[in-house]
């Protein structure tokens, strides 16, 4: 059965502006004052959001401005910051990450959490959602949880206190306001009295266009009759390690242990799914409530808890833990495949090793390192592309194998002047940057032709050589269109490369 967790933030904007104007050295407005978020509107000023000193005198959200002031003429104001609410929002989003990865922002002063399968890490729900509450009252916001098997009911359980689903009010659905109106004139106030109304009439009689009119779909996802997804900020993933610690840690000795306990649980249940990870990241949640994300990448899947180990060691050095890490979890986001191979007491395990080097250099200097990937085209200036990659993959003997090519290949084919025995046979001499080179090898035609969809104007066949000189020097050059086209009586020869 699914657990789903709803906090509900009832002075989040005025508390968030609090929390910003103390953290950046700012005077906050008084406490105890009556305190109010302004938005222009199309007839004015109206609040957005007030404290509870101002709603003890009666002011809401909605008021216009001079009708507040007009009832409360010391209503202290500041303008309401939406872009930065969203922000804090989604930041407070990621740091609930640490009860659970699936986390969604329930805009605009919401959270909702799936944490099935994640409260016996905690002591149970009613110590993980008391937990909750500490923190964020600890980080100046004021929270209610609620707790249900969908997200309809834990969202309603949040804002009304209710015992059971069925003596909720009918606000409680997640409906407009002319669909409670409707309700409420009909004499229909609750969940419960809803439930006993047969659903065809039900259905005939509020089944509007959007979905805050459709009042029967509303309660059959509170129900749990209707499936409503949670689209969390990070893509679901099936591998994860959690560790909530006691006390806060702030040496790296102190996170090396716990990171080694996270690894070894990892690679188990990745060996145990015959997966092996691609794409890791090590989460560090900290106790003034931000946190560190230390990604890491590997060329092939592994499993392998000491390799693993050696990658993520060295990006602790580079983390601040602050006040101290109370908090780690380490997700698989990129699985694959994990294929086995066993060494024999005389088999070489060398390429295994290469593997693993490559993995270490390229995650502790991943900006400073591009891959080349293979390109389906058969012109050699388009064959490779290179690309920033924190794992780049290491070339496979298994993998067939393109045409020879040289090891340098010039950006830009450099003009030569070439002679040859007949018009259309090899080279016998090369003249390339001012010197004159006799052939004493020679090795081709291959001709390469521009791919058809794709061509670019001016682009014709190309006939590719081989060549060697006196002084054992190869060349790999090529001419440039087909004897027997209009203009074709000068060929013209290009250097393109220079070979072992």
């Amino acid at each position: 059965m699914r657990s789903l967790v709803s906090l509900w933030f009832p002075d989040f904007p005025v508390e968030r502006f609090i929390r910003a104007r103390i953290k950046t050295g700012r005077k906050p407005p008084p406490k105890g004052l009556p305190f109010a978020l302004v938005e222009k509107g199309k007839t004015g000023l109206r609040l957005i959001a007030v404290n509870a000193a101002a709603r003890q005198f009666g002011l809401m959200r909605g008021m216009r401005l001079a009708d507040a002031r007009a009832q409360l003429p010391e209503l202290l104001t500041e303008q309401h910051e939406p872009e930065e609410d969203m922000t804090s929002l989604l930041g407070l989003c990621r740091w609930m990450e640490r009860y659970s990865p699936w986390v969604a922002p329930d805009q605009p002063d919401g959270i909702l959490l799936d944490v099935t399968g994640v409260p016996h890490l905690f002591g149970g729900e009613q110590r993980m959602m008391a937990e909750m509450k500490t923190r964020l009252d600890q980080y100046g916001f004021s929270v209610r949880v609620g707790q249900g098997a969908t997200i309809g009911a834990a969202w309603a359980l949040a804002r009304y206190e209710a015992k059971e689903l069925q003596a909720l009010p009918v606000e409680a659905l997640r409906i407009d306001g002319p669909a409670v109106k409707t309700l409420r004139r009909l004499g229909l106030k609750t969940v419960g009295s809803l439930l006993a109304i047969p659903r065809a009439s039900l259905a005939r009689r509020f089944r509007g266009e959007s979905i805050g009119e459709n009042v029967l779909l509303r309660l059959d996802e509170m129900m749990g009759l209707r499936e409503e997804p949670l689209n969390p900020l990070n893509p679901p993933t099936s591998f994860m390690a959690h560790r909530a610690l006691m006390e806060p840690v702030i040496h790296a000795e102190g996170l090396e242990i716990v990171l080694g306990g996270l690894v070894n649980v990892l690679c188990r249940d990745l060996e145990e799914a015959g997966k092996g990870a691609l794409r890791l990241i090590l989460k560090l949640f900290r106790t003034d409530g931000s946190r560190a994300n230390l990604p890491a990448g590997f060329s092939t899947p592994t499993h392998d808890a000491r390799h693993m180990l050696r990658v993520l060691k060295p990006k602790l050095e580079t983390v601040d833990a602050g006040f101290g890490i109370d908090a780690m979890t380490l997700e698989a986001r990129e699985t694959a495949g994990a294929i086995v191979q066993q060494h024999g007491f005389l088999e070489d395990d060398s390429t295994l090793a290469l593997e693993q080097l490559n993995d270490r250099v390229l995650n502790r200097h991943e900006t400073q390192f591009l891959a080349l990937e293979d390109v389906e085209s058969h012109i050699p200036e388009r064959a490779e592309a290179a690309r920033p990659s924190a794992r780049a993959p290491l070339p496979r003997a298994s993998r067939p194998a393109p045409a020879v090519r040289p090891l340098l290949i010039f950006e830009a084919p450099e003009p030569a002047k070439v002679v040859a025995s007949v018009p259309d046979g090899p080279p016998m001499r090369l003249t390339w940057r001012r010197v004159t080179r006799r052939v004493v090898k020679a090795q081709g035609p291959e001709r390469v032709a521009p791919e058809w969809w794709r061509l670019v104007g001016g682009e014709r066949p190309r006939d590719y050589y081989v060549i060697e000189d006196e002084q054992g020097r190869r060349y790999w050059l090529y001419r440039e269109g087909l004897y027997g086209e209009p203009g074709e009586d000068q060929p013209k020869w290009y250097v393109h490369g220079l070979s072992a």
